[in-house]
């Protein structure tokens, strides 16, 4: 038994076509299976903890299958409860699709549904979490990547912009991440901040651009920000870029579709399981793309194979 939580809108739209041809497949094939509708922003969630409490009729072990982008995935698993014997299977319908890169799921859904049919194998991945305050103290957990910065303010921006829906359309999703990436730049905020790794490890920031921890190797629809990440390692690969002008961030968000930044003036990187963050003025946060506010402190740490992925 199949329980698919599928966001119609996503792909601009394109989520309930690709879901209807999905169904088709799974009525004629006579595949046990539930589906549930998202129907506003955060309803994966409250479906997913409902699938997975003492609530659902159904108390057995589950595999929920994802259809949407990673935000949607996000969703879920901030929903899910980890206490549960839940497994987790995707077929990518986003425009970004950062996570079924880095895991190398098909990108074709109809090809991605028969691969989570005939695969009998779990991966246990990891997953992030991101602590803040909102008013009070709030966690939200990641499977792709949490950031401060420029990352986090070119995501707010896809939220509102029409041109994703257009590049939708002509099938060119990524290039809106790589229009609104050149386009943030000019408007690009900076703070002084420390960064404090695994409680130990204190490093001083000017200028901070952007820092972005990592589960997966890239964010923002293929930039490779966290080119050596690996999503079962244990451990948060961040990249910092700090003390860089705005012409220099430019060059930087180019090299980084191939991984090839890591070398460049104002970059570093490191890994470890936790990270803290303060910076004097307030940097807007995002994990996996869902916005979380502008903050002074954050915190995240890594949460080693929690996670069962059906691949």
């Amino acid at each position: 038994m199949y329980y698919f939580i599928i966001n119609p809108h996503s792909r601009s739209g394109k989520g309930l076509r690709i879901w209807r041809q999905i169904q088709k497949r799974l009525d004629r094939d006579q595949v046990p299976y539930e589906a549930n509708m998202t129907e506003h922003q955060g309803h994966a969630t409250e479906l997913a903890a409902f699938l997975t409490s003492g609530r659902h009729e159904d108390q057995a072990p589950k595999t929920i299958v994802v259809l949407g982008g990673d935000g949607t995935l996000n969703e879920v698993l901030n929903g899910i409860s980890m206490s549960a014997t839940v497994t987790l299977g995707y077929i990518p319908s986003g425009s970004g699709n950062d996570f079924s890169r880095g895991m190398k799921l098909p990108k074709s859904p109809e090809k991605a549904l028969r691969r989570l049919r005939s695969s009998k194998k779990i991966r246990f991945i990891d997953y992030g979490i991101l602590s803040y305050t909102d008013g009070r103290p709030a966690h939200r957990r990641f499977l792709v990547s949490s950031g401060a910065g420029y990352d986090a303010q070119v995501c707010q921006n896809l939220f509102s912009t029409r041109l994703k829906k257009v590049f939708n359309q002509f099938h060119m999703g990524k290039l809106v991440y790589l229009v609104i990436g050149i386009k943030q730049i000019v408007f690009c905020k900076s703070a002084d901040g420390r960064l404090t790794l695994d409680g130990v490890k204190k490093i001083n920031l000017k200028k901070i651009r952007f820092i972005s921890a990592h589960i997966q190797k890239s964010e923002g629809g293929g930039f490779r920000f966290a080119p050596k990440a690996d999503p079962a390692d244990g451990y948060l690969d961040l990249c910092v870029v700090s003390g860089v002008s705005k012409l220099r961030l430019t060059a930087l968000l180019a090299a980084s579709l191939a991984g090839k930044h890591c070398c460049m003036k104002g970059v570093r990187t490191y890994s470890c399981r936790e990270a803290s963050i303060h910076t004097e003025n307030p940097l807007l946060v995002h994990v996996d793309g869902e916005i979380c506010g502008g903050q002074t402190d954050i915190s995240m740490r890594c949460v080693e194979q929690k996670v069962r992925f059906l691949v």
